[in-house]
Parts: C-alpha cells; sequence; structure tokens
C-alpha cells in the first residue's frame, strides 16, 4: 500500500513539473515572439510593459495609452511604437502618476 502512495505522488509531483514546463515554454514563446511583432495584443502588450493587463486596460480608457481595434470587434491591439513611446514619455510627474494608479486601485478593489 505504501509503494503505491508513493507511486501516486511521485505522478503527481510528475504531472506538475509538466505543466509548469508546458507553462514556461509558452511564456518564453510569446517573451522571444515580441521582438519581431509590431502589432500586439492586450496580454502581449501588458507582457511587453511587464503590466497587469486589467491595469494596461485603464491607461488605455485614461488615454494614456492609444489603442486600436477594428470596426465590429471587442479585442483591442496596441502597436510597439506607442507602447515604446509610453515608456520614454516624461509627461506624467511622480505626484500625478500616483494619484492615477491609486484611483486605479480603488477602482480595482470594489
Amino acid at each position: 500500500m505504501d509503494s503505491i502512495k508513493k507511486s501516486n505522488s511521485l505522478e503527481e509531483q510528475l504531472i506538475s513539473l509538466v505543466k509548469a514546463q508546458t507553462e514556461f515554454t509558452s511564456k518564453a514563446l510569446m517573451i522571444l515572439s515580441l521582438g519581431v511583432k509590431n502589432i500586439y495584443s492586450k496580454e502581449e502588450a501588458a507582457l511587453f510593459l511587464n503590466l497587469d493587463p486589467d491595469y494596461l486596460y485603464q491607461l488605455k480608457f485614461h488615454n494614456k495609452i492609444k489603442a486600436y481595434k477594428k470596426k465590429g470587434q471587442k479585442k483591442i491591439y496596441f502597436k510597439k511604437e506607442d507602447l515604446e513611446n509610453y515608456v520614454l514619455s516624461d509627461d506624467c510627474d511622480e505626484a500625478n502618476c500616483i494619484d492615477f494608479e491609486k484611483e486605479i486601485i480603488d477602482k480595482w478593489k470594489k
């Protein structure tokens, strides 16, 4: 009976490792693809900026980052150039940025 428990435990650990490896490989491939793409989905843009996708959407909603969508579709896209401009822009002083982030976080908590 003890050998069956050990076998089941090893099987669960193996399944967990395979899942983690699959997720890692998928994320690594996405990161590598970001270098050659010019148009990003919301998830890819968030990964590019190292932000939560919901926070990125709030930046778009408050016109901090420009986003695009096809007529009749809900999915939004971002240009790499616009994301780079956002990262390199100096239009946000520290106090203003902190207030903006606090406002977004407060809305998420509701």
